[in-house]
């Protein structure tokens, strides 16, 4: 047998099972650093919420989905809009993830407001986008039940703090939505807890998270 013939024989017989195997551990460790990063930290309470086009929404609509939810606070308005604008184009075709901002402003005026901003943002899509509105008695009572602030971030509750609910509405984590890298943690997180046997169906764009 020549050289090589041999040294293609061994790297067939070596190599390309070496690196199968590097590629599977490397997808393994990559898929538990992602599950440690996630702790459980609080169980969303019942509510029941008026949204954007005057229906009541409860918890229960999102019992079985992935939610990423925000208390909306017109200073960070801007950000807030570009960042769910990101992550509405990535998971759209999804019917299991959804984006609730919580709005404490039940007034007429309050509404249009996030109607408007809805309407700016291109984030007018009922089946996916929430805007919930109650009292401010309401959402600071939900917000306390959430762990808001989280001080451990130095998050604060009209600021910058983005949530992730997983696995029958429990708190996985909290995200400062100003920094590039906190959003790419949420994303992987998201996208982590998507169910194997719809995993396939995500068109993950991964260069967005670079």
């Amino acid at each position: 047998m020549r050289w090589p013939t041999a040294l293609i024989l061994l790297l067939m017989l070596v190599g390309l099972p070496l690196g199968s195997w590097y590629y599977l551990q490397t997808g393994l460790d990559y898929r538990l650093q992602t599950r440690a990063e996630m702790k459980d930290y609080a169980l969303v309470p019942g509510f029941t919420l008026l949204n954007d086009n005057d229906s009541l929404v409860s918890q229960n609509r999102f019992q079985d989905g992935l939610v990423v939810g925000y208390f909306f606070s017109e200073p960070q308005a801007e950000i807030y809009g570009n960042t769910l604008a990101r992550l509405h184009g990535q998971y759209d075709e999804r019917d299991d993830i959804f984006f609730l901002a919580f709005n404490p402003d039940t007034s007429a005026a309050g509404r249009s407001r996030m109607l408007a901003f809805a309407q700016q943002y291109q984030l007018a899509d009922p089946e996916q986008c929430f805007f919930l509105s109650g009292t401010e008695d309401e959402l600071q009572s939900l917000a306390a039940a959430c762990k808001l602030p989280f001080e451990e971030h130095q998050m604060s509750l009209t600021d910058n703090a983005l949530l992730f609910f997983a696995d029958s509405l429990i708190v996985r984590g909290y995200y400062d939505m100003r920094r590039p890298d906190e959003l790419k943690r949420l994303i992987r997180h998201v996208t982590y807890n998507i169910p194997l046997k719809k995993e396939k169906e995500l068109i993950f764009q991964r260069e967005k998270e670079k």
